[in-house]
């Protein structure tokens, strides 16, 4: 009797499944590379802009050019034909340190246009200041006399009021610049993508 009366229970289908847990590939990093080898490998790839550099390479080569740089600087205040070879240093150095620069923001999956953009900028800065100032850009930096620094500061600010809109292209540059140099900064704080990406298999993770 007390069997007639249980219900039978239908059967249940298509039961909610557990989510399968997403595959995790096994990542291992190498070990950070040495001062000497990555100063080697920057002057190997001189003018390689393709690539991926990885954090080490990039912010020793930007130690050791700013210790040489500063170095030459030093010793060109005591010998003043030091100051040649800190100039033809500085302009060498020019081209690894865009490839580099370059290779750093292609690891952390950016494209180099950011480079580009920011010499669009220093470049527009620097025309149009040179034409604000006009024929005084010989006396800046070299004079230390404070009535020609005074003088100077007021044929500046007479520049700019009678050029306004080259005074605006001057500081919009010039504050684009500076953003600019935040953003490529912080880029190239961050650490390399473990993913393959279209610049290039990682050269920290395997």
């Amino acid at each position: 009797m007390e069997q007639q009366n249980q219900q039978q229970q239908p059967p249940v289908f298509n039961q909610p499944q557990q989510p399968a847990t997403p595959y995790q590939p096994r990542v291992t990093a190498s070990a950070m590379m040495d001062p000497v080898t990555a100063v080697k490998t920057c002057f190997r790839k001189y003018f390689d802009f393709k690539g991926r550099a990885r954090r080490s390479e990039f912010w020793w080569f930007v130690l050791f050019v700013n210790v040489i740089s500063w170095c030459l600087s030093f010793v060109g205040m005591v010998l003043p034909g030091v100051g040649y070879v800190s100039m033809a240093f500085t302009l060498a150095l020019i081209v690894p340190q865009l490839s580099v620069l370059c290779r750093r923001l292609h690891d952390t999956n950016h494209g180099t246009w950011w480079v580009v953009l920011l010499a669009i900028l220093v470049l527009g800065y620097l025309v149009s200041f040179f034409l604000l100032i006009g024929s005084n850009y010989e006396l800046f930096g070299n004079s230390t006399n404070p009535d020609e620094i005074l003088a100077m500061a007021r044929d500046m600010a007479d520049a700019i009021q009678s050029s306004p809109a080259l005074a605006t292209i001057m500081m919009g540059c010039s504050l684009g610049a500076c953003m600019m140099t935040v953003i490529l900064l912080i880029f190239c704080v961050l650490d390399s993508k473990w993913t393959e990406n279209k610049y290039g298999p990682s050269p920290k993770y395997h």
